[in-house]
């Protein structure tokens, strides 16, 4: 079989919605970004297909053109069947999606489409160049808490929920919460309104006053990365990855707070563990790992 030499991607959001033209080696051309109109299904997939003849049209490529198209979303997917099975910020539920896209745009490509975490660390994956006998694990820090773990180039999918982290139990004032309320953007950018009883303090504001040596932000991050060293410890303790990857806004846009967790995590591992500490890095590739990862899909099926 001939493989053509470029894929679309496609990253769906809450807010926004993302596309590219992606080669085989993972490098991004004719970027296109639009807002995500969640008024209902059928708005939301009609900004899909608007989008998808944009970024055509700006390309010159046609549909025939291409190897496949890839589509990484949030939530639960069937990515067998291509249906959009759950998300709690788009308005699909069991969509449909391959096959409205097939039917919309008139084509017989391979259509492939998944969790935008899973998306997004099949981009990691393939930039870290790890051993195919290695587990590889990418860990997101936004708005929620996920990961996605590939093991010789598959991802492990359990029974089609996995990597959600975000659900893990942690301790906040001495009672159980989710990890996602405690150490996600808006849980620490709540925190630091109640810290400081200002309710224009954002994220980004804690980690400024936790860069300056603040008391209360000190306590706050500190909290948010000892929580997050627990969960971390769990993984490498249930699965052993040989390198962790942390994306998301949350951890690439502050990488001293990933090196506060390495520091946290060295001192509770065991020594065969050891190995771990070192593998630990912050995406090079950014935010674009969600529609790069959607556009390698089809190249590595």
């Amino acid at each position: 079989m001939i493989v053509k030499e470029y894929a679309l991607g496609i990253d769906i959001g809450g807010t926004k919605i993302a596309f590219a033209i992606i080669d085989k080696n993972g490098q991004l051309s004719h970027s296109h970004t639009v807002p995500s109109n969640v008024h209902d299904a059928e708005a939301l997939f009609q900004c899909v297909v608007d989008g998808i003849n944009t970024v055509l049209d700006n390309s010159s490529l046609s549909l025939t053109e291409l190897n496949s198209i890839g589509v990484g979303l949030p939530g639960k997917v069937d990515h067998k069947n291509g249906i959009a099975v759950f998300q709690n910020n788009i308005p699909w539920k069991n969509f449909p999606l391959v096959e409205r896209l097939r039917e919309q745009l008139q084509i017989d490509i391979p259509i492939y489409i998944d969790n935008d975490v899973k998306a997004a660390a099949f981009a990691e994956y393939y930039a870290a160049n790890v051993d195919k006998d290695d587990i590889f694990t990418y860990f997101t820090i936004s708005t929620g808490i996920a990961n996605a773990s590939i093991w010789n180039h598959q991802v492990i999918r359990g029974s089609g929920f996995s990597g959600e982290t975000g659900f893990l139990p942690t301790y906040q004032d001495g009672k159980m919460a989710k990890l996602e309320d405690v150490v996600g953007g808006p849980a620490i950018q709540k925190a630091g309104q109640t810290a400081y009883v200002d309710a224009t303090i954002t994220t980004k504001d804690v980690f400024a006053r936790y860069a300056e040596g603040d008391d209360k932000a000190v306590t706050i991050i500190e909290n948010c990365a000892d929580s997050l060293t627990s969960a971390i410890y769990s993984i490498v303790c249930i699965i052993d990855p040989a390198c962790i990857v942390f994306g998301g806004s949350v951890a690439f846009h502050n990488p001293s707070f990933i090196e506060l967790i390495k520091t946290k995590l060295a001192r509770i591992v065991h020594e065969e563990q050891s190995h771990i500490v070192d593998n630990i890095h912050v995406t090079k590739i950014g935010s674009h790992n969600g529609v790069i990862g959607a556009g390698l899909m089809g190249f590595y099926q």
